[in-house]
């Protein structure tokens, strides 16, 4: 019943800004479209994979999970497949943190540096755009900047919750209780800050690889919005992507399609960028992504059609490794 009132609601909202755009001159821009520009905008997105692979790497190597980094630049693209053709934004998470955990036969640690990378990446995301929102306050109207910033607030306070809450809750609970996901999820999510906590110094590395690639995505934009003539400030996109991310992130819909879009389209409209303009620019993005999931699909069905040792039934050699 979730994954159908999710679908409605993806459904529902791609529908509403399609019958919005003026199709007539969305399509008139794409033969103008420079083919070498799109290229290092491919780049600037595998680029991207890799500096979050480094920080996957360096997460994993806390837990004593040692994986080479072109293993886990596959794997992070067989994830992308998983979050793009599976009802679940987190169906790639899973994915990685399943067949690491079990190339590295430690499932728990696998986990654990999977949330962490979503952890220290808000941190990661905190640290470029709120700075930038104070140094430039006139980016944003007022409204979608409260708006983000209240976000932000709720997230860390919700964060701070869960990681004092896991000393308590399993005493609070009765156990009929201790068995529902979400708060297993939760305790999970606890205990991982916990440990993490303990380790400075890889929550700072992984923060800074945060820091990284949110700026490379941010740019990655930028380049695709010079190509559309979207005349506006680099620093308008390291507060305006982070925005849509954390919108994209609710699940009301699967994967974010129609909020991610809708919060783009609404966003980029206080800067006086037309709605065709700007639903192309995401839709650019949108087809980027999926083309590293269609590379992560066929990485993993090759390897799955390869004859494997039972211990790790998704191993993806280096082999297969695709270049930017």
């Amino acid at each position: 019943m979730k994954f159908l009132l999710r679908l409605f609601c993806s459904i529902s909202l791609v529908i509403v800004l399609l019958k919005s755009i003026s199709w007539p001159e969305l399509l008139q821009q794409l033969p103008h479209l420079d083919s070498g520009v799109l290229l290092i905008g491919i780049a600037l997105g595998f680029y991207g994979i890799i500096i979050s692979s480094y920080q996957w790497q360096c997460l994993l190597a806390a837990e004593h999970i040692h994986i080479d980094l072109r293993r886990l630049i596959n794997l992070y693209q067989v994830g992308i497949a998983f979050n793009h053709f599976l009802p679940t934004g987190m169906g790639g998470d899973v994915v990685k943190a399943y067949y690491i955990g079990k190339e590295g036969k430690n499932t728990v640690g696998s986990a654990s540096a999977v949330v962490m990378t979503r952890i220290s990446g808000f941190f990661a995301m905190m640290l470029v755009s709120l700075p930038t929102m104070l140094l430039w306050p006139a980016l944003l109207t007022s409204q979608i900047g409260m708006s983000y910033a209240l976000v932000c607030l709720a997230l860390i306070g919700a964060l701070t919750l869960i990681f004092l809450a896991v000393k308590y809750i399993p005493h609070w609970l009765q156990p009929v209780w201790m068995q529902k996901r979400m708060v297993q999820s939760l305790l999970a999510i606890g205990t991982t800050l916990r440990h993490s906590i303990a380790r400075p110094r890889t929550m700072c590395n992984a923060t800074i690889f945060g820091v990284l690639y949110h700026i490379g995505y941010a740019l990655n934009f930028y380049l695709y919005g010079r190509l559309l003539n979207v005349h506006v400030p680099f620093a308008f996109y390291l507060v305006a992507i982070p925005f849509v991310s954390l919108v994209a992130f609710v699940p009301f819909s699967i994967n974010g399609f129609g909020l991610r879009e809708g919060a783009f389209v609404l966003i980029f409209a206080s800067v006086h960028v037309a709605m065709p303009t700007a639903m192309l620019l995401v839709l650019l993005m949108d087809v980027q992504v999926l083309l590293f999931g269609i590379i992560g699909g066929i990485i993993y069905l090759c390897s799955c059609g390869k004859k494997k040792e039972v211990s790790t039934p998704l191993s993806i050699h280096t082999s297969s490794h695709l270049s930017g």
